[in-house]
C-alpha cells in the first residue's frame, strides 16, 4: 500500500510540473528517477528521435561511459537495430531479454557487454497526434524479463513524456501565435483596434492615433459611433451588428478625426470568435480619402472620344500607368492606325470618315474581351491594352484577327469602303516602368509595319534584351529558311496495333539551318505562332506532305494516309479552309488520305465558327484528328459534339501505362468512350513491347512512337518494310 502511495506521489509531482509549464529536461529527469527508484540497478535511458534523418541520439543514460554514449549517437533506426532502433522502427513495446544473444544487437553488443548491460527493455514515445518522439529505456545487468508491473511502471513513464513534449509544443505554438498577432496588430499600417459587445474601444494600434489623430488612451472606451460622422450611424450600426453575429464585413463610412475634419475610411469588421462564441469584434480602417478623390477626379475629367464613345488617349494612359505597375510584364499595347484613311477623307468627306471610324470602333469592340481595354488617340489611331496573362500570351493571333476583321469591306454611307491597318505591338517587361515609352515602342512598331507594305504588323523588340535580340534574329533565319527550302519533313509511322502494318504517318518539320545543324521544332515553333510565321510555314509543310504522300503510296498495296499538325494560329486564320482545299487540288491527293490534326486547347475554346470550320474540313472529305488528349481540361463527354475521326491520346499517359493505375484507367476510359462514340483511337509514345502489348489488350486502334519507328526522311522512309518494328 505504502509503495502505492508513493508511486502515485511520484506521478502527481511529475503532473504538477507538466501543468507549471515545466522545462521538458526537468520532466524527463524527474521520470528517469521516478523509474530508477522502483527499479534498483536498472539504467534509465532516454534516445531523442531526429526526422529529419530517421536517427535517435542518446540523451539521458546515468551511469553510461562516454564511449557507449558516443556509439548511440544518430542511430539509424530500424527493425533489426538493437532494441530502441527497432521500437522506433515498428512504434511498439520490444524486449530484449538478453543483449548477448539477440542478433539484433550484433553491431552494439561489444559496447554493452563492456557496459554490462545483459538486457533492455525500450518503450517508444508517441505523442497523441502521431508523432514519435524518442525512446525509452531501461537496461539491467542480467538477462531478465519485466514483470506485469514493471512493464505498466515504463509505459506510463513514457506516456507522461509523450504528454509533456505535447504540452510544450502547444505552449510554444501559442506563444508564436500570440507573438504574430501582437505583432501584426501593433505594427500594421492600417488602423486596426477591438471592440467589445456594446461597441466600445477596448484596445487600438499606433495607426489608430496616426489616422484619427486621437491618442490611444482618449479611444479606449469611446463608442465608435463617437467618431463616426452621424448620417452614417445606421449603416456602421447594421455592420457592427452583423459582425457581432459572426458575420464579417466590409464597408466604407466618413470619420472625424481630432480636429473634426472628416475622412473617408474603408473598414473591415471581423468577429472575435472564442470557443463558438463571439466575444467582440476586429476592426481594421484604412484612410482611402485621396484615393477617393484621385478616382472622382479621374471620372470628371474629359476622358472619353466624343466620335466613338471610347476612352481617349489621356483615358489610355492613365490605365496603362494604373496597370503597368502591376503587370510584372504581363502586358501588351497595340497600337492600330488605319491605312491610307486621309484618301477617304479626302475623297468623301469627314462625315463619311467619321461614320467610317464609328464603324471600325465597333468591330474591334466586338472582337475584344470585356477585360481589353481599348482607345481610340486620335484621328485614325486606336490603342488596345492587354492585361490578361492568357490574353497577353495570345496577342499576336489576336492581332491576326484584327487585321481580317478590318479588312472585311464597310458600308459606310451607300459606299462600299475597303481599308486595312498596321498594327504596332509593344510587350511589358519588367524593368519597364514608364507608360509613354510603352507607347511610344508601339508607334514604333506600327511605322514599321508601314514601311513593309501595310496591312500588317509588327512588333517592338528593343535593344538592350539579350533574348529578344536571339528571337528576332532567329525570325529573320526562319523567313530565310521559307524563302530558301531550308525546311525538310520528315514522317513517323502509324501502324495497326495488332498487325503492325504501316497505315498512316505524321508529318513532322524539321529546319536544316545553315549553321546550327538540324533544328526540331522546339526550337522555332513558338516563335513562328508569336510571330505569326507560322501561317506561312503550316502552308508548306500542308503543301509538302500533300505531294510527298503521292511519292510514298507509289507502288503500295495499300495506300497510306498522312497527318498535319495545324497550328491554332493559322487555323483561325481567314481562307484556312481553302488552303486545304488548294493543297489537295494541287497535289492530287484524295481527301480522305489527308488528315489535320488540331489541339485539344482549340477544340475546347472551340466558338461555332471553328466547330463550322472542322465540319466542312470534313464534309471535304478530310479527316480531322485531336492532338495530346488528355493533356486539356475537356470531358470525355464532349467528344460527340466534335466533327472528329481520331482521337490521339498524349504520350504522358503512355509512358507509364503499365505500372501507373490512374493513367491505365485514363487511357481504358479514353478508348472505350471513342469506341462508344465510332472514333478511332491512336497511342502517341509507344517505347517498349510491355507498352505495345498493353495497348493491344485495351483495343487501341493505332500505335505510334519509337518502338516502331523514330520520324525519318523521306528517303529512309521508303526503305522501312511494311511491318514494324522491324525485325532485326
Amino acid at each position: 500500500m505504502q509503495q502505492t502511495l508513493a508511486e502515485l506521489a511520484d506521478q502527481q509531482k511529475i503532473q504538477d510540473m507538466i501543468a507549471s509549464h515545466a522545462p521538458f529536461q526537468d520532466i524527463l529527469a524527474e521520470v528517469t528517477h521516478m523509474v530508477a527508484r522502483k527499479m534498483p540497478g536498472a539504467t534509465v535511458t532516454f534516445m531523442l528521435y531526429d526526422a529529419s534523418d530517421d536517427t535517435l541520439c542518446l540523451v539521458l543514460g546515468e551511469g553510461l561511459s562516454e564511449d557507449y554514449r558516443s556509439a548511440l549517437q544518430r542511430v539509424k533506426i530500424g527493425p533489426e537495430v538493437a532494441t530502441c532502433g527497432k521500437a522506433a522502427s515498428i512504434r511498439k513495446v520490444v524486449i530484449t531479454q538478453d543483449i548477448k544473444k539477440d542478433p539484433n544487437w550484433a553491431i552494439y553488443r561489444d559496447s554493452a557487454l563492456k557496459e554490462n548491460l545483459r538486457s533492455c527493455w525500450s518503450i517508444p514515445v508517441i505523442t497523441a497526434d502521431n508523432k514519435l518522439l524518442g525512446t525509452f529505456a531501461t537496461y539491467h545487468p542480467e538477462p531478465c524479463r519485466p514483470s506485469g508491473a514493471q512493464l505498466s511502471l515504463i509505459l506510463r513513464a513514457a506516456g507522461l513524456l509523450a504528454i509533456s513534449f505535447a504540452r510544450q509544443q502547444d505552449q510554444r505554438a501559442l506563444h508564436i501565435q500570440l507573438q504574430r498577432y501582437e505583432s501584426l496588430f501593433t505594427y500594421h499600417p492600417d488602423a486596426v483596434f477591438e471592440l467589445d459587445l456594446n461597441g466600445c474601444f477596448i484596445a487600438a494600434n499606433r495607426s489608430c492615433e496616426t489616422i484619427t489623430g486621437i491618442p490611444e488612451e482618449q479611444l479606449i472606451g469611446l463608442s465608435y459611433k463617437q467618431v463616426v460622422k452621424d448620417e452614417y450611424h445606421d449603416t456602421s450600426h447594421h455592420m457592427f451588428t452583423q459582425a457581432s453575429k459572426g458575420i464579417p464585413q466590409n464597408f466604407e463610412v466618413v470619420a472625424y478625426n481630432a480636429s473634426e475634419e472628416e475622412f473617408l475610411i474603408e473598414v473591415t469588421s471581423l468577429p472575435i470568435i472564442v470557443n463558438n462564441e463571439v466575444v467582440g469584434v476586429y476592426g481594421i480602417a484604412k484612410d482611402i480619402t485621396l484615393q477617393r478623390e484621385s478616382e472622382l477626379k479621374f471620372h470628371f475629367q474629359r476622358t472619353h472620344d466624343l466620335l466613338t464613345g471610347l476612352p481617349n488617349r489621356a483615358g489610355f494612359e492613365a490605365r496603362l500607368a494604373e496597370d503597368l505597375p502591376l503587370a510584372k510584364g504581363h502586358l501588351a499595347v497595340l497600337l492600330i492606325n488605319l491605312d491610307d484613311f486621309t484618301s477617304i477623307n479626302d475623297a468623301l468627306g469627314h462625315v463619311t470618315g467619321d461614320h467610317l471610324l464609328q464603324a471600325v470602333a465597333d468591330r474591334l469592340v466586338e472582337e475584344l474581351e470585356p477585360g481589353d481595354f481599348i482607345a481610340r488617340f486620335a484621328g485614325d489611331d486606336f490603342g488596345v491594352l492587354l492585361t490578361d496573362k492568357t490574353r497577353v500570351e495570345q496577342a499576336l493571333p489576336l492581332v491576326e484577327r484584327l487585321l481580317s476583321l478590318i479588312a472585311r469591306p464597310f458600308v459606310i454611307d451607300e459606299h462600299v469602303l475597303h481599308v486595312s491597318a498596321s498594327i504596332g505591338v509593344a510587350f511589358g517587361q519588367k524593368s519597364l516602368r514608364d507608360p509613354d515609352l510603352l507607347i511610344k515602342h508601339a508607334h514604333i512598331a506600327m511605322r514599321q509595319a508601314k514601311d513593309q507594305g501595310r496591312n500588317t504588323w509588327e512588333w517592338y523588340a528593343g535593344e538592350s534584351d539579350p533574348t529578344t535580340r536571339e528571337q528576332i534574329e532567329l525570325r529573320r533565319e526562319l523567313q530565310e529558311a521559307l524563302e530558301h527550302d531550308q525546311l525538310l519533313l520528315y514522317y513517323q509511322p502509324l501502324v495497326d496495333a495488332r498487325s503492325g502494318k504501316m497505315k498512316a504517318l505524321e508529318a513532322l518539320v524539321r529546319w536544316q539551318h545553315p549553321t546550327r545543324g538540324l533544328l526540331l521544332p522546339g526550337n522555332f515553333i513558338s516563335l513562328a505562332e508569336r510571330t505569326g510565321q507560322i501561317i506561312d510555314l503550316d502552308h508548306w509543310v500542308l503543301w509538302r506532305a500533300c505531294k510527298d504522300l503521292n511519292i510514298i503510296n507509289t507502288g503500295r498495296r495499300e495506300a497510306l494516309s498522312v497527318a498535319v499538325n495545324i497550328s491554332p494560329v493559322h487555323f483561325r486564320r481567314n481562307g484556312f479552309f481553302d488552303e486545304v482545299k488548294q493543297a489537295l487540288e494541287e497535289s492530287g491527293l484524295k481527301p480522305e488520305r489527308l488528315e489535320l490534326e488540331v489541339t485539344e486547347g482549340l477544340m475546347m475554346a472551340g466558338s461555332e465558327k471553328s466547330i463550322e470550320l472542322l465540319q466542312n474540313i470534313r464534309n471535304l472529305g478530310v479527316r480531322v484528328a485531336i492532338d495530346d488528349f488528355g493533356t486539356g481540361f475537356s470531358s470525355l463527354s464532349y467528344l460527340r459534339q466534335l466533327p472528329i475521326n481520331t482521337v490521339k491520346i498524349d504520350r504522358s499517359f503512355i509512358q507509364d501505362i503499365t505500372s501507373n493505375r490512374m493513367n491505365t484507367a485514363i487511357v481504358e476510359g479514353i478508348i472505350t468512350m471513342a469506341h462508344h462514340l465510332g472514333l478511332e483511337v491512336v497511342a502517341e509514345g509507344v517505347e517498349s513491347p510491355e507498352q505495345h502489348k498493353d495497348l493491344i489488350q485495351r483495343r487501341c486502334d493505332k500505335l505510334q512512337g519509337y518502338y516502331f519507328s523514330k520520324p525519318v526522311p523521306l528517303a529512309k522512309l521508303l526503305e522501312l518494310p511494311q511491318v514494324l518494328p522491324e525485325k532485326s
